[in-house]
């Protein structure tokens, strides 16, 4: 066997544990089923963590639930969040955002039948609890689950009444907008009824609102956008303020076929098929394996078979390299006596 044709083998093998390396790492991402999934099964996947989130959603690639079968999400502290059934089966959708920075998936079947399963491939969170603190106040589109906030309050000193307008205000059900007085007296309460597009709210006696957002778990909707207000002083003068809102984009991390120009690569490398189709190829170049040859062992097994030759020459080396530094050793303690 010539020199080169060793090294090429070599250099295949390496090419092997590197790839299982990015596969190893890649495979810890997000979770995913077995597709289909088993009967009678029970499994928590690892927490889905974002450090520094204030809220945090899933994107489903696919999900396909069995009758009396059940995908779970629940909070960091084990409260369940949304339960998914054959009827909530679909592809390429959105979680409702959910407050906190994890998440955790949770399958449960019975032993009657099996389906699809599901495939998480993306996940986003939100670093902050809205578009921004210094402006006029507006919620995130739509808004988080479980979750309560009051803006900084409307300020307009010297003014003896003040009201605001609304862009848009969606609620879901359940789900309040509340406006207080300076000295948190209740001014208003809106609900899902209340939902409106381009509004004012009355007039209220001072020169501060306070705007305050409560959500429970059942749903979400668009939220709202106070986009200016009014006010007027002593002389009963009116005057229009407003302030241009800047909004966050999430910070989406993403996995798969959706991940941007590295997705084709980072998706063979990771992708058994064709990393066995690789070896296969170089196996037929170096002329120790016929192509149209598939239902031989050599052609199945490839990969592994270059895996053993390649632990098998670095096991060499390793021990190569222990024998010269022995040798070494030992010559430097015969040069001192």
């Amino acid at each position: 066997m010539s020199r080169i044709y060793v090294l090429k083998i070599v250099f295949c093998c390496l090419l092997l544990l590197i790839n299982g390396c990015i596969s190893a790492s890649s495979s810890e991402s997000l979770p995913e089923s077995n597709h289909p999934y088993s009967n009678n099964f029970e499994y928590t996947w690892p927490d889905i963590s974002e450090s520094g989130a204030n809220q945090i959603r899933f994107h489903f690639e696919n999900l396909e639930l069995a009758a009396s079968d059940k995908l779970i999400l629940c909070d960091k502290y084990d409260n369940v969040l949304v339960t998914y059934d054959r009827w909530d089966s679909r592809k390429n959708f959105w979680t409702e955002w959910y407050t906190g920075d994890s998440l955790k998936v949770k399958l449960i079947t019975d032993d009657s039948y099996t389906a699809y399963g599901f495939k998480i491939d993306q996940v986003e969170n939100r670093l902050d609890v809205c578009p921004s603190d210094d402006a006029l106040a507006e919620s995130y589109h739509p808004y988080a689950n479980n979750f309560e906030h009051k803006w900084p309050d409307i300020s307009k000193p010297s003014s003896t009444q003040i009201r605001l307008h609304f862009e848009n205000l969606e609620l879901a059900a359940s789900d309040k907008l509340i406006l207080y007085d300076k000295y948190d007296n209740k001014l208003v309460t809106y609900d899902r009824w209340d939902s409106s597009k381009d509004f004012w709210t009355e007039w209220y006696t001072g020169d501060i609102i306070k705007v305050k957002l409560v959500t429970d778990n059942s749903g979400t909707d668009y939220g709202f956008k106070i986009d200016k207000g009014e006010i007027k002083n002593e002389n009963n003068i009116t005057t229009v303020f407003t302030e241009s809102t800047k909004t966050l984009d999430p910070i989406n991390k993403k996995i798969g076929d959706k991940s941007g120009e590295d997705t084709e690569n980072l998706q063979n490398l990771t992708d058994s098929d064709y990393i066995h189709n690789q070896f296969v190829q170089i196996a037929v170049t170096l002329n120790i394996l016929e192509e149209e040859d598939k239902d031989s062992w050599m052609y199945k097994n490839i990969q592994w078979i270059f895996s053993g030759i390649g632990v098998f020459f670095l096991g060499g080396i390793s021990g190569l390299v222990k024998k010269l530094r022995d040798k070494k050793s030992k010559d430097e303690t015969l040069e001192n006596k």
